[in-house]
């Protein structure tokens, strides 16, 4: 059953789950930003159907937030690469990843996170750039606009 649209609701988070709101397009840009870039790739780390990965990566390219681009001439071969607008859902993967490893069903995480320049562990958190407290110390609510 095809889900229904979400682009035409007046939200934020709506809007971005119209792009990125389904489990198999978030692990292909998990993916992505750890480097994979070649459908063969994709397709064989996460065991998906090929014809989803190819749908997935249709989506993720018409919305901007990969970009195809040819790495063999023959046959024809592309990466897929990440845009400034894809690599900006970084925080996004993080934080789906923290709140897992908090809250799923595993024994432990099974991976952790690296400074890739060090080695060294890291703790991500998000801040308020305007009070610098950490989101988790703040009593958000929302106002409309």
């Amino acid at each position: 059953m095809k889900r229904r649209a979400l682009d035409d609701m007046n939200c934020s988070i709506a809007q971005t789950l119209d792009v990125v709101g389904d489990s198999w397009t978030l692990l292909i840009v998990r993916d992505a930003l750890f480097d994979v870039t070649r459908f063969d790739d994709f397709q064989r780390r996460l065991d998906i159907p090929r014809t989803t990965l190819s749908s997935r990566l249709t989506t993720l390219v018409e919305h901007g937030v990969m970009e195809r681009r040819p790495h063999e001439s023959t046959p024809a071969r592309h990466d897929y690469v990440l845009t400034p607008k894809g690599r900006a859902l970084h925080p996004v993967v993080v934080s789906m990843l923290q709140w897992g490893d908090a809250w799923s069903s595993l024994p432990e995480p099974p991976v952790t996170l690296v400074d890739a320049d060090t080695d060294a562990e890291i703790d991500p958190v998000y801040i308020d750039r305007n009070s610098g407290k950490p989101l988790t110390e703040l009593n958000i609510q929302r106002r409309h606009n």
